[in-house]
């Protein structure tokens, strides 16, 4: 009986080796026009301003802070009421970043992500009408609503510094950002 000759076969190419000049270059073009668009779409279509995003539910975004913050009209002490950042737009109630759970001195600042607010920012939201603020008053022990006339008052930023001391606002770029160890103060002096 005859033998049988066994054929060799030729080596089997790896995967990179099977790809063609054409196959190389198609992965870093992909990639070029992705990074393009988004570059393109970004300035075409850029992100909402914080201060105007209605957020989807309270305590759900991984970025939450607690600062404090008083208040002071003609050097009396008020509280923040508890419907600070809470609108209605187009008959929905809208929940905006910087918002009280309650009435007193603490904050919520809240969002996707870790952002620099500080207080100019709240009383964007505080003030949205930009004519009024509305106050709390627990001097007798009850809580009394009061509301004030921004135009009737000057005011005045502070925030507890390392001295162990308020220190006074002068320049826009002073302001340090909102955090929990953040406790701030906003006085309301009489034209």
């Amino acid at each position: 009986m005859p033998k049988r000759k066994i054929k060799e076969g030729t080596p089997r190419k790896n995967f990179f080796q099977r790809l063609g000049k054409k196959d190389l270059l198609l992965p870093p073009i992909i990639i070029g026009v992705a990074v393009l668009f988004g570059l393109v779409f970004t300035q075409i279509v850029p992100p909402p301003e914080i201060l105007s995003v209605c957020l989807k539910a309270h305590s759900l975004d991984p970025y939450n802070v607690y600062p404090r913050v008083q208040l002071f009209v003609d050097d009396k002490q008020y509280l923040l009421p508890d419907n600070v950042g809470k609108q209605l737009i187009d008959g929905k109630e809208c929940l905006k970043p910087i918002h009280t759970d309650s009435i007193g001195d603490t904050l919520h600042v809240q969002y996707i992500r870790p952002v620099h607010l500080s207080l100019p920012d709240l009383m964007k939201i505080y003030s949205y009408d930009n004519k009024t603020v509305n106050l709390v008053d627990n001097s007798t022990g009850k809580y009394v609503n009061s509301t004030i006339e921004l135009a009737d008052y000057d005011i005045q930023y502070s925030y507890y510094s390392d001295q162990g001391e308020f220190t006074k606002i002068v320049n826009s770029s002073q302001f340090p950002p909102f955090s929990n160890a953040f406790f701030g103060r906003i006085d309301f002096i009489p034209k």
